[in-house]
């Protein structure tokens, strides 16, 4: 039997979206050290046909109300949250394109993501920012496939088909036990619109769970797994605060890839801004108070700047606090076949080998496949520098078969500050700035995900309008 047989059993309640605040955690949202395929020039040219939106450094001739540094997600929602408003705002991004670490590739007629990303649906920020229906979303299966030993088992929420109750029920992934915790919890979850663990009483995940009584298998097999895929931790040791609110937002509304890559979610927030407003290949080189020295040699000035940039140039050129960070290996795969119809998240075992996640997008998504060839990523928290090619061929191998000899492989690479870290007892919003003139945004200063990047950007900005 080929490990992708899969029996779909029970996964997390399907409950109504509800209006939370704060969630969550993000499959690895990125921007790294890697070889950079041509953008799409029907994306491309679409955008700078449509709105105007970018230009270049050379273009620079005044000096606007608000200069945002940083035209990733939280930089492109303080900018639009200016614009909503009536504010004049000027973006500096040091890069060739918007997005920050939601990047996308086109290579060979394959979508690849920048690192494995996806969107989770439920995140009320997204209402506030973007057209979800414009995006083409591909959802993910409402579940997980975990490995049962020998194959993996798809643990799907039976509203999809009530008949895959009994499956579940058969299963050896969950014990009785834990399958009736993990409805207790899920039912809590839905009453609770805060995750239900304050700050006070946050702890490591892994001693939350336990807390819980899940059993050992179950931990290993489910939950180390997913939140290393989410928040990158190598085991549970990331908040139980964070963990309850990405759980929520699973179990309100499905993982999610747009059909032509992750990208078209900072392209369409772009879009929506004032011609000229976006100024690419501008990398800010100094700051003084909301003084800009460009490394062009253009000078700028305003009278608010928000620094909405990773946390560790936010710290350079601003001396903001800087935490932890994680970053994330990935590697995608070709074959002319794909080795299921899966549409589901895989997890593989801590323990059993760097891959945690592996799915086939292009089951997912039509369009990030080839049309000939199907497209596989697999991904995991990084230990080091490198990705770990050979010893994830040899963990797939082991588990899924020769098969995967065949996987040709289209790239790889480490994701470096792939998420900013969130340790048991973090604040959901850091409000401290660290210069009167400036309002810093970003992941860092929320919890790292698309959620945090995108309110964090909203609140800098309606700080900075406060304040000016």
């Amino acid at each position: 039997m080929s490990a992708f047989a899969t029996c779909r059993c029970y996964h997390f309640l399907g409950l109504p979206d509800v209006d939370v605040f704060g969630i969550f955690g993000l499959h690895g949202r990125a921007q790294g050290r890697m070889s950079e395929a041509s953008p799409n020039p029907s994306t491309w040219y679409r955008y700078m046909d449509s709105a105007n939106t970018f230009s270049t450094s050379q273009s620079l001739t005044s000096n606007p109300e608000f200069i945002v540094v940083g035209a990733g997600l939280a930089g492109l929602a303080a900018a639009s949250t200016l614009n909503q408003a009536g504010k004049e705002a000027l973006v500096l991004e040091a890069g060739d394109a918007v997005g920050g670490r939601v990047r996308t590739d086109w290579d060979s007629g394959f979508t690849l993501d920048r690192g494995f990303q996806v969107l989770l649906t439920a995140y009320p920020e997204l209402g506030r920012h973007i057209n979800l229906s414009s995006l083409k979303l591909r959802p993910f299966v409402r579940g997980v496939a975990v490995w049962e030993g020998d194959r993996f088992i798809e643990l799907i929420d039976p509203r999809i088909s009530p008949l895959r109750l009994g499956a579940a029920l058969r299963t050896s992934t969950l014990a009785r036990g834990d399958r009736l915790r993990l409805v207790r919890l899920a039912v809590r979850l839905r009453m609770s619109s805060a995750g239900f663990v304050d700050r006070a009483d946050d702890c490591s995940t892994g001693e939350f769970l336990r807390g819980w009584g899940f059993s050992e298998r179950a931990m290993k097999s489910l939950w180390e797994p997913l939140f290393s895929g989410i928040q990158l931790t190598p085991a549970l040791e990331g908040s139980a605060r964070l963990a309850c609110l990405i759980l929520r937002c699973l179990i309100l509304g499905p993982a999610a890839i747009p059909a032509q890559g992750m990208q078209a979610i900072p392209d369409q927030l772009a879009s929506t801004l004032p011609a000229g407003s976006i100024r690419l290949e501008s990398e800010v080189e100094a700051i003084n108070g909301a003084h800009l020295l460009l490394r062009n040699g253009a000078k700028l000035s305003a009278r608010k700047l928000i620094m909405a940039t990773q946390g560790t140039v936010a710290a350079k050129l601003v001396g903001a606090e800087i935490g932890t960070t994680r970053a994330q290996w990935y590697a995608y795969f070709s074959t002319a076949e794909a080795p299921s119809q899966s549409s589901a998240i895989h997890l593989f075992p801590a323990g059993d080998g760097p891959c945690r996640n592996l799915a086939i997008l292009s089951n997912v998504a039509p369009e990030y496949g080839s049309g000939s060839e199907a497209l596989i990523v697999v991904a995991g928290p990084a230990a080091s520098d490198e990705p770990p090619l050979m010893e994830a061929r040899t963990q797939l191998r082991r588990n899924l078969g020769n098969q995967t000899q065949s996987w040709r492989l289209l790239k790889a690479g480490i994701v470096q500050e792939a998420q900013p870290g969130f340790a048991p007892n973090t604040p959901l919003v850091k409000t401290q700035d660290c210069h009167p003139e400036i309002v810093v945004a970003g992941d860092h200063r929320t919890t790292p995900s698309i959620q945090g990047a995108l309110l964090s950007g909203r609140l800098a900005a309606q700080r900075a309008m406060a304040n000016s």
